[in-house]
């Protein structure tokens, strides 16, 4: 990549139809140099611009300083583009650096199965007046707009994390730095891999810790973090629904604040539309459906973000989509005093067995109480525990002896047999 400096020159002095033209050539001249960051393919010049004005404000400052972002032009995500309350952070950077004397780099990082450094352009300007440093400032961001709208992946899969990681390196120096995340968050390669059955609906603080005792965080060292579109996906992705979605945000706002972030925002703007055609596969991440009651036939509450509790806990994530959830069972039970259920907490291998039991036990009869709550008789429900000791438990200690996030949560449930 080249650094583009624009030439010295008095903008008052020219005439108008020679300013428009110049502002127009520095503009061709800027998006060559960034193009080469999404060279893959073409788009529409249209979705490179820059929109003053529009978008809520970050709830992190933005430094004057370095700025890497780490966007997805990828299956299964929506077309790469950035929403307006991250286009509003470039152009406050774009337009502060004259104040402090800094020059920003910009860095685009192409988050694919195997991220890399797209290219970077650094913004410099010495215009003369105001008039042609805006010139400046809008060739520089439009060329950016256009060259992130045409980011493409190179290789399978989605490997968010190593993209975060990447996008945390390239801001480093001096200046303190902002790392902007524009993706579903949906990662596919290890150590976070959401195909692992269970992990998606791991809590926060789980993953978070397991990545941090197997040395996998990002060194993100004090820069501002934004975090945009997560959760937003694109066919043939099956979409989250809320409590996923939260969850997911969640995370990704735990892994950034593990990992040094002086500061995160969330970017609550929604990403739509359809992913890039013509790039590499990236798997589909098995999202769960909400657990229905079926007579005679056993079903699971899973440990996700509408039925399960918090760590060694009996208390819901979130209570009120708890009782969403198990509306209908309760119903299930109204409909005559002769229904049964009965509710079998089971655990992760953490701990005694004693402990594993009372506290399995714990959560079963808080759905329980969830139920009468909601009108079912108490004598209509049966509950115990039985901690890790159940037929379908998987191995959820890993070789090193610390527990794996995902098959753990796979084990914390509660398993509902309703009667025929």
């Amino acid at each position: 990549m080249t650094t583009r400096t624009a030439a010295p020159r008095d903008a008052a002095a020219r005439p108008s139809g020679t300013r428009t033209g110049r502002a127009s050539s520095r503009l061709a001249v800027a998006a060559a140099a960034l193009l080469a960051l999404g060279a893959c393919s073409s788009g529409d010049d249209a979705a490179g611009g820059f929109a003053a004005g529009g978008g809520a404000p970050l709830s992190c400052p933005v430094p004057v300083g370095p700025m890497a972002i780490a966007v997805s032009g990828r299956a299964a995500s929506p077309e790469p583009g950035l929403p307006s309350s991250v286009q509003q952070a470039a152009i406050s950077v774009v337009a502060g650096a004259a104040d402090q004397k800094a020059q920003p780099k910009f860095t685009v990082v192409n988050l694919d199965g195997r991220p890399t450094v797209a290219g970077s352009d650094t913004y410099r300007t010495d215009a003369g007046n105001g008039i042609a440093a805006q010139d400046d400032q809008n060739a520089f961001l439009s060329g950016l707009g256009k060259a992130i709208s045409q980011v493409r992946a190179q290789s399978p899969e989605a490997d968010v994390l190593g993209a975060m990681s990447l996008a945390g390196r390239s801001v480093q120096g001096g200046r303190p730095g902002t790392v902007v995340l524009v993706d579903s968050g949906l990662s596919t390669v290890a150590p976070l891999d959401f195909r692992q059955k269970g992990l998606l609906d791991a809590p926060a603080q789980d993953t978070v810790e397991f990545l941090r005792s197997h040395q996998a965080l990002p060194a993100l060292n004090g820069a501002t973090v934004v975090l945009a579109g997560l959760g937003d996906t694109a066919a043939p992705q099956t979409p989250l629904d809320t409590a996923q979605r939260s969850g997911l945000v969640a995370l990704w706002k735990g892994i950034a604040q593990a990992s040094g972030a002086g500061c995160v925002a969330v970017v609550d703007e929604p990403r739509s539309g359809d992913a890039p055609t013509d790039v590499p596969p990236v798997s589909a991440v098995p999202v769960p459906p909400p657990p229905t009651i079926t007579p005679g036939t056993a079903t699971t509450l899973p440990d996700d973000g509408s039925v399960g509790f918090q760590p060694d806990t009996a208390e819901f994530r979130d209570r009120a989509a708890a009782r969403g959830v198990l509306t209908p069972f309760a119903a299930f039970l109204k409909q005559g005093p002769t229904r049964r259920i009965a509710l079998t907490g089971t655990s992760a291998r953490a701990g005694t067995l004693a402990g594993q039991v009372a506290l399995s036990t714990q959560r079963a009869e808080a759905v329980k109480a969830l139920l009468v709550e909601l009108g079912a008789s108490p004598d209509q429900i049966a509950t115990k525990g039985v901690g890790s000791q159940f037929p379908g438990y998987v191995n959820d200690v890993g070789p090193d002896g610390k527990q794996l996030p995902g098959p753990a949560s796979t084990n914390r449930t509660v398993i509902v047999i309703p009667s025929a």
